[in-house]
């Protein structure tokens, strides 16, 4: 990637598959990808390249919040069916 004083870009994180190591990267704002982009990069914790998952900032909320908010997610869903 090209980088210079003008070269705009925005910090995005991937997780490992194998371990859950978050690692972040930095992508021009123009080539931002979507949330569960595939990218091979090495993983310093297995020392091997794995296809990691881009998780944007998703990977810091606990994952006791994921599940609380789940939760409604599928209370709403079923009634809006019934």
């Amino acid at each position: 990637m090209a980088s210079g004083a003008r070269t705009r870009t925005k910090q995005t994180f991937l997780q490992c598959p194998c371990c859950g190591t978050v690692t972040s990267i930095h992508r021009k704002i123009g080539k931002l990808k979507e949330v569960d982009h595939i990218k091979d990069l090495w993983c310093y914790k297995c020392c091997e390249i794995t296809k990691q998952v881009e998780v944007k900032e998703r990977a810091f909320i606990p994952k006791w919040i994921g599940e609380f908010q789940a939760q409604f997610i599928i209370d709403d869903e079923e009634q809006g069916m019934g």
